[in-house]
């Protein structure tokens, strides 16, 4: 039996993601000293067995981490080789030649655990509660082969929300380009957004005025959406 899930409360995964990516930039400035602003360029609903597919062939790393705490499930960052690079030159002051050398490959660990803390302690303040993780194993090959073997554990009814999202280091105008993979428990997600109402959510350090906008709690007789969707793309809700 397929999940549901009030369509209204989509807006409620919208504002988790962004605020998740708000705080990777307060992550970088506090611990990396890097002055940067993320840009979410898109965010969508997927099936996790079309995420392979859609990576391809690329070369990329990846920074995988399991959630114990609601919504569980995992969480996945994915970034090219050349980001990569950007990321080891940012942090070791050294330039890339050829393969990353033992002291860029720490730097670049120790970038994804700035991004993953970042964004998952952005999501939990944003909740008003704490997401237990540890620490992200960093890996590197072929995008569908990585992805594949991270998701052959997932339920097929589950559903992963892919945020595409820009950091922009503004000191030396670099920018890396960083997707995000949240595949949650699909009971645990759903129960945690069907008992959430937007008032819920802290907002007073977010800059999410025009995200809750549109949002009509007026309608109560709207019907609950199927999550069984495919490809569903909710940057403009």
């Amino acid at each position: 039996m397929p999940l549901l899930i009030d369509v209204r409360k989509l807006r409620i995964i919208n504002v988790l993601m962004e605020s998740g990516a708000g705080n990777v930039a307060n992550s970088l400035e506090t611990l990396a000293g890097l002055n940067a602003e993320v840009a979410v360029k898109s965010l969508s609903l997927v099936t996790p067995g079309d995420i392979p597919e859609d990576i391809g062939d690329e070369s990329v790393f990846s920074a995988t981490i399991n959630l114990t705490e609601p919504p569980y499930g995992d969480f996945i960052m994915t970034f090219n080789e050349g980001t990569a690079e950007s990321i080891a030159e940012e942090m070791t002051g050294t330039q890339v030649d050829g393969e990353l050398t033992q002291l860029q490959e720490s730097a670049l660990q120790e970038m994804c655990n700035i991004f993953t803390s970042g964004f998952i302690d952005g999501m939990a303040n944003t909740l008003g509660s704490s997401i237990e993780m540890g620490t992200p194993q960093l890996e590197h090959g072929t995008g569908r082969k990585l992805m594949a073997d991270n998701l052959s554990h997932v339920r097929n009814d589950s559903l992963a929300v892919v945020l595409d999202s820009h950091v922009n280091v503004t000191d030396p105008g670099t920018e890396f380009q960083i997707r995000i993979f949240l595949i949650p428990d699909p009971g645990s997600f759903v129960n945690l957004i069907d008992h959430m109402d937007m008032d819920d959510i802290r907002t007073e350090e977010l800059e999410i005025e025009d995200v809750l906008a549109d949002v009509d709690d007026s309608d109560d007789d709207a019907e609950p959406e199927d999550l069984d969707t495919g490809h569903t793309a909710f940057e403009d809700l």
